[in-house]
């Protein structure tokens, strides 16, 4: 596979200057966001955490955490979304930053990575009139920091928290039994596998994102794991945060949750020789930091803190297209963690969920199709920086000279600045004159209208 890197240039959708929101081929059918909830950490600002979905008897469901608990709606009619259940957590409120769920029959599992928390089970048989908590103890372990299920074998597997990393069977799905702690029952594993905090599982194959890099190990017999492969030394190394399979088993995708670092792919095909070859970004800013991604088909869903959800094709993996994308958080660009903080793309009608730290839950229809035979066609100009004191460059990536309007226009939807001309190299745009604030810059041309959202700010 050749490594490259690709980089998505980021327009805006517009229905109106007013309200317009950064976005390409997806649009929002519903979000909630309950003021009310409180702020689990003052430098983080946020509110809730993971999200997850459910489908049965022809209905689908969103399960978002919050700092509260966990928050349950019936989005089987998007626009008609309701809320149907709350649950509090063990452990609520201020200080709680990590909640993680994940299904396996009709059963939600439940965990948090702050303080004195529990594993917590939910029958999901009584919806769509509510959950129903049938265990809540702390007796297997009171935190972890993220959870996967292996659904073939009828397997729950804890990344960090208090057991650090262990498996657990669920054959009954409300009594879970400890199968292995991996720190305690084998003498090799902390010094061969890093802490872990999160993985793929599929049918006891356990592709571990850990912080030496990434582990591949058969858990087939979960006392005695196998390495079967792993990869420790790449270019653009971040902390590995998580990953997922496409579903033909051929291609693995990784995200680096550190600023700046792009998400990878790899060839899964032969794990004893694992290796980084293309890499995509969002291009919004230097700055950008993917969380968490996940594999439909060869479409891959990831969800970045500030800049949303993005999407994109791998049908061919050394030419990733560009799908779509919609920011889920008005807030710039930063060194800061905020924004959204996970993606469901699973539920039967095609419908993706979100959750953004700040914003609530999300629930998103795809205006793209995943064949490659229906790609895109890329955006003919970038717009750039996303943060300036005063310059915006416009580059030109189509040769021909056309006809070309420029406009700057303010957060409130007026019209600062609209000049007419001829495509060229590169445009420059002054913005040094304005206020700080939100700006649009339009660029329209041969019937294309690009868009790009700017935040001008003279830094002291």
């Amino acid at each position: 596979m050749l490594n490259r890197t690709f980089i998505a240039i980021a327009t805006l959708s517009l229905t109106s200057a007013s309200v317009a929101q950064d976005s390409l081929n997806v649009r929002s059918l519903f979000h909630w966001d309950d003021p009310l909830i409180p702020i689990g950490d003052a430098q983080l600002q946020n509110q809730y955490n993971e999200v997850w979905g459910y489908a049965a008897n022809g209905r689908e469901y969103a399960f978002i955490g919050s700092t509260v608990g966990l928050n349950v709606f019936d989005v089987t009619s998007p626009e008609n979304s309701s809320l149907v259940d709350q649950v509090a957590g063990r452990f609520a409120g201020s200080g709680v930053i990590h909640r993680d769920y994940k299904v396996h029959d009709h059963h939600l599992y439940a965990v948090c990575d702050q303080g004195p928390s529990s594993l917590q089970i939910f029958d999901l048989q009584y919806l769509p009139d509510s959950v129903r908590l049938v265990y809540d103890s702390n007796d297997l372990f009171f935190r972890a920091h993220n959870i996967q299920v292996d659904t073939v074998n009828a397997r729950l597997y804890t990344c960090g928290g208090s057991n650090q990393f262990s498996v657990y069977s669920i054959a009954d799905p409300a009594d879970p039994v400890l199968l292995a702690n991996l720190e305690q029952d084998v003498s090799w594993w902390g010094s061969a596998v890093g802490y872990v905090h999160d993985c793929f599982v599929r049918d006891n194959i356990v592709w571990c994102n850990d912080e030496d890099g990434m582990h591949v190990l058969d858990f087939t017999d979960p006392q005695q794991p196998v390495l079967l492969g792993a990869i420790t030394t790449y270019s653009n190394a971040g902390y590995n945060h998580s990953g997922w399979m496409n579903d033909d088993g051929t291609l693995y995708v990784m995200a680096d949750e550190t600023h700046g670092s792009p998400l990878k792919f790899i060839d899964a095909t032969d794990v004893t020789d694992l290796e980084v070859g293309t890499t995509v970004t969002t291009g919004v800013h230097p700055t950008s930091v993917v969380h968490n991604p996940f594999f439909t088909g060869n479409t891959v869903h990831v969800a970045y803190y500030h800049d949303g959800y993005w999407s994109w094709d791998l049908t061919d993996p050394d030419q990733p297209v560009l799908l779509g994308f919609y920011d889920t958080n008005p807030s710039p660009n930063g060194t800061t963690f905020k924004g959204a903080w996970g993606v469901y793309p699973f539920l039967p009608s095609g419908n993706i969920l979100v959750s953004d730290m700040q914003t609530g839950l999300w629930v998103f229809q795809t205006d793209f199709s995943t064949t490659a035979g229906d790609r895109p066609a890329p955006p003919s100009v970038r717009i750039y920086p996303t943060m300036t004191e005063g310059p915006v460059f416009v580059d030109h990536l189509d040769e021909r000279t056309r006809s070309t309007q420029v406009e700057v226009i303010a957060s409130n939807g007026a019209v600062l600045l609209r000049q007419n001309g001829t495509s060229r190299s590169r445009m420059e745009l002054d913005l040094s004159t304005y206020p700080d604030g939100l700006y649009l810059i339009a660029i329209e041309q041969a019937g294309e209208r690009v868009v790009q959202r700017v935040i001008k700010h003279d830094r002291p």
